[in-house]
């Protein structure tokens, strides 16, 4: 993904693009962006900040149209409300196998059809693993036109999830052209699959002490560039986040794009029609060769969407009762506080936990130690 960045633009475009960024709801974000369009130049150095803010004011449209259909009721459902212990949009192109792949691994009801374009809303379904379940979402197919409005709601759904699957179909002979095809798309629209390439994220402030860069990774530019970069859009007060290995591009799509990680699998699909020749994909994204005909290769996708998820479950319990049946469903590195937190107590003392994390059942915790998964955990308040 390479971008060009834009220095030059006029005071005019820099304050509606300032006046975005500030912006609270969505119709001010909607009326910022078309005036930034309208202020920005249009020439080709302008090229790609103008299709990012396209592309998002074209988002930004499907969110208000949603919300509009809400108040009213009825119309076709854009974004699905979170089950389970993680959304997972499956994304793909058309006879890719996404739906096959839904009607196997859950319950929803599903067309599966040799045409394509069979799937033409969200249809969410319940996945199975272990003691926990998954909410997978079948969505319509990505296709060519970028600017499509299947597209716009298919991406729409995958950033709002907690998770992405990408099925390829081997079917394909020029799957590996495909499934770029599909990435590049996500990544136009903000939404990265890899942490190795790298994000940035912009947290504007309206006062403070200028400047804050915290680096999660290795780009190759320095804070005072950073600095330099945001100081041409006049803004001097933020906290800029970097994650892995972007360029300084990249602050471009940030003030537009509001980048996201996904953490992302990629099934190609067809696994007996013995076409696969491999897939140069980063190290963090996940790939495997399955049949959604006859499951074989997803004995395991349970388990790899919980790894990929980074969760983790703990049982509750209060003292001399059995733990609950329903664990609860938290980030694997979360505390014993955070955990407290997360069902609304706090000022702990102490606590006692049983399972993998516990050097003996029942061993007496602090606030600041982290259970593993599946252990159970009794709050001392």
């Amino acid at each position: 993904m390479v971008y060009e960045m834009v220095t030059n633009l006029p005071a005019e475009a820099i304050a509606k693009l300032n006046k975005y960024s500030d912006a609270k709801t969505v119709e001010d974000k909607i009326k910022a962006l078309e005036e930034f369009i309208s202020a920005v130049p249009k020439h080709k150095g302008t090229e790609n900040l103008l299709y990012w803010a396209r592309s998002r004011l074209a988002e930004l449209r499907q969110e208000e149209e949603k919300e509009r259909r809400k108040k009213k009721g009825g119309g076709p459902r854009i974004f699905i409300e979170k089950a389970g212990a993680g959304q997972i949009a499956i994304i793909g192109p058309p006879n890719s196998g996404k739906s096959s792949l839904m009607s196997r691994l859950t319950n929803a009801k599903v067309v599966i059809s040799p045409n394509p374009f069979s799937t033409t809303d969200p249809i969410p379904g319940m996945m199975q693993y272990e003691d926990i379940q998954f909410q997978l979402i079948d969505t319509p197919p990505i296709i060519s036109n970028e600017g499509n409005y299947v597209n716009t709601r298919v991406l729409a759904i995958a950033r709002n999830s907690d998770a992405i699957i990408i099925v390829i179909g081997l079917d394909d002979e020029n799957y590996l052209n495909t499934l770029k095809r599909v990435i590049d798309t996500l990544e136009k629209r903000g939404i990265m699959i890899s942490m190795q390439k790298g994000y940035i994220r912009i947290i504007k402030h309206r006062s403070g002490n200028g400047i804050n860069v915290v680096f999660y990774g290795k780009p190759k530019f320095t804070e005072e560039d950073v600095k330099k970069a945001l100081s041409s859009y006049r803004i001097f007060n933020a906290t800029v986040e970097i994650y892995g290995e972007p360029s300084l591009d990249d602050i471009d799509a940030s003030l537009i794009n509001a980048i996201t990680y996904k953490p992302t699998i990629v099934l190609f699909n067809k696994k007996d029609l013995n076409n696969f020749k491999g897939a140069d994909l980063p190290k963090d994204v996940l790939y495997k060769v399955v049949s959604a005909k006859t499951g074989e290769g997803l004995e395991d996708l349970g388990k790899d969407i919980f790894n990929i998820l980074k969760i983790k479950r703990i049982y509750t319990k209060k003292p001399n009762a059995p733990p609950d049946k329903d664990p609860l469903i938290i980030r694997e590195d979360a505390t014993i506080r955070e955990i407290a937190e997360t069902i609304n107590h706090s000022n702990i003392k102490y606590a006692k936990i049983w399972g993998k994390g516990a050097k003996y059942d029942g061993q007496r915790v602090g606030p600041d130690f982290i259970p593993k998964d599946k252990d159970i955990v009794e709050i001392r308040f």
